[in-house]
């Protein structure tokens, strides 16, 4: 995805999702917010997976996520830093924290299904 386009997706966002936020701070805040609310549900997921797994499965799925974090973060960090300086940097770090995790959660509860089956 482009910058150019990722910018706007991302204003497009905005507007909607945090329709009821006024200013910058606010929007930063709820951003934030809907992050750990994200993050939260991965946490749920992930031990419900971490459930299902032996220990050798187990060890691989700790690192994996070590590693994934890390990339997430790494990530993050890099498409929020075009905007240094810019009281918008919190909103697009934290949506895309957001996004990234939502991916993963999916990722996990195909998982989930693929062991259910």
């Amino acid at each position: 995805m482009t910058k150019k386009y990722y910018f706007i997706t991302l204003l497009v966002m905005c507007f909607y999702n945090y329709s009821f936020a006024q200013t910058q701070l606010e929007m930063n805040q709820t951003a934030s917010a809907k992050y750990k609310k994200a993050d939260a549900e991965l946490n749920k997921v992930y031990k419900q997976l971490m459930s299902m797994l032996d220990q050798n499965e187990k060890t691989l799925l700790i690192q994996a996520e070590k590693d994934w974090v890390k990339f997430r973060d790494s990530h993050c960090k890099f498409e929020a830093s075009q905007y240094e300086g810019g009281s918008i940097k919190p909103l697009i770090y934290s949506t895309c924290l957001e996004e990234l995790t939502k991916k993963r959660i999916a990722e996990i509860k195909a998982s989930i299904k693929e062991r259910d089956l």
